[in-house]
């Protein structure tokens, strides 16, 4: 990693102060999917459940995550109830046959058999609320034969994560060492950001680490890196749009802050720190 570049970015984030990083949350594809399954069917166990499934299928789509979120709800939206773990498989079951979810289709049906298999899905409902999230990543990873650092078991905690917060206004008490979900955007962002030289994922996953634990040092509280993947998902996402050119994906990504909710300065100082060497 570029250990020179992390005291800049970590100044960057911390500047957005701690309501400006969890903003970034509620623009994830995810979010408005999660809000309207709780209005649409109510029953928390089985929208957290139904989005941690989902979750672990977001990978190789064809097309984007803002399609995959989407075509889950439109799914969803056919179903007269969500109360129940086979509910929940009648759901994914229609949903593995979207477009979005073409590319590797077979593979991804298998890992929703082996999770069934597993009967994560039955103790998930019976469970989650006894005990503390770690224990649902360890299972979730258990039941998908994987490690707990695969991308997409982290990523289903970040909607396991952003589910719990939707319905009770508080984020879930992960580890502090869980990583961020090394994806495309990521890999995208720590490259042009300056921050790696390298797109090996324990590289990225390393440098993400400290730059979390320096921004969480500036700002005198734990900082997740599930907070801060979304600022830099969304940011990968706008730059990848406009690469190689910087200044357009400069003003992409001020714009975009913005509407996040991020005043002009902050707004610009990130979007300059993230592409200081596009």
């Amino acid at each position: 990693m570029n250990r020179t570049r992390i005291d800049p970015l970590a100044d960057a984030f911390a500047a957005l102060g701690h309501d400006g990083i969890a903003a970034f949350d509620e623009t994830e594809p995810e979010y408005a999917t999660l809000e309207y399954l709780y209005d649409e069917f109510g029953s928390e166990a089985h929208v957290k459940l139904l989005g941690i499934c989902a979750a672990t299928q977001d990978y190789q789509l064809n097309g984007d995550a803002q399609e995959f979120w989407q075509e889950l709800e439109r799914t969803a939206s056919e179903f007269d109830a969500l109360d129940s773990t086979q509910a929940v498989r009648d759901v994914l079951g229609d949903f593995m046959e979207a477009d979005v979810n073409a590319r590797l289709n077979q593979q991804k049906r298998e890992r929703l058999i082996n999770m069934f298999h597993n009967e994560f899905d039955e103790w998930f409902v019976a469970n989650h609320t006894a005990v503390q999230p770690v224990t649902v990543w360890e299972r979730l990873a258990d039941a998908l034969d994987t490690r707990m650092e695969a991308k997409t078991v982290v990523l289903a905690m970040k909607i396991y994560d952003i589910a719990h917060l939707i319905r009770h206004g508080e984020y879930l008490e992960f580890p502090y060492d869980i990583p961020i979900p090394c994806d495309l955007q990521v890999e995208r962002v720590s490259r042009t950001s300056g921050l790696t030289t390298s797109a090996e994922t324990d590289e990225v996953l390393d440098a993400w680490a400290e730059l979390m634990q320096a921004v969480s040092d500036r700002l005198d509280e734990h900082v997740s890196l599930l907070r801060i993947d979304s600022i830099v998902w969304q940011a990968g996402q706008v730059i990848g749009r406009h690469e190689p050119d910087r200044e357009a994906a400069r003003a992409a990504l001020v714009s975009h802050f913005e509407t996040v909710g991020l005043d002009s300065d902050p707004a610009r100082r990130l979007a300059e720190a993230l592409t200081v060497t596009m």
